[in-house]
């Protein structure tokens, strides 16, 4: 199973990558930022509904951190809204790309060298069923590689009658992770 610190990072890297592309020449950009916005925005939303308050939970002295991140990610997401709505053609749009990845890549730093290391004082088990969490609001599938006893506590989470019966491929079917 996934450990949230490695999938958020991961997370960051994909989109690091996204956004170093939508830079070249001769590529189309706003099909990019689109891809690099519909990462995003769940992303954004999976941190501050359980990743920040577990942090808050962990170390409270990191609660202005966690109220800066979420005010840096509705700042991201305002800025990439306008540059979407707009022509990459037209002047401006480059340096309106160019503020919003030096945003993200302060957000970024700041997140993975100050919020991050938090979570790395919990328990492998809670690391892990926060990374399956997070894959799964973030991608909305869940993570590969569940065991019929994953398979069994998700189905119990969502009420799925006849879950004691079924097989591993049928919890798995059940849960739509076909």
């Amino acid at each position: 199973m996934p450990d949230i610190v490695d999938v958020i990072k991961e997370q960051h890297r994909q989109v690091d990558e996204l956004l170093e592309e939508a830079t070249h020449d001769g590529v189309d950009k706003a099909d990019l930022l689109h891809e690099v916005h519909r990462m995003l925005l769940p992303h954004s939303e999976a941190e501050e509904d359980f990743v920040y308050p577990r942090i808050r939970q962990l170390a409270a002295e990191a609660g202005e951190e966690v109220v800066d991140g979420a005010v840096e990610h509705h700042q991201v997401e305002e800025m990439m809204q306008n540059l979407l709505r707009s022509d990459p053609d037209k002047p401006g749009w480059d340096g309106t790309l160019a503020a919003i990845i030096g945003e993200l890549h302060h957000h970024i730093q700041e997140e993975e060298e100050e919020l991050l290391p938090i979570l790395e004082g919990l328990s492998a088990e809670e690391r892990e069923e926060l990374g399956r969490r997070f894959v799964e609001a973030t991608t909305g599938k869940l993570p590969e590689a569940h065991t019929r006893s994953e398979l069994y506590d998700l189905a119990r989470e969502q009420d799925i009658p006849g879950r004691s019966h079924m097989s591993k491929e049928e919890l798995a079917e059940a849960l739509g992770e076909s």
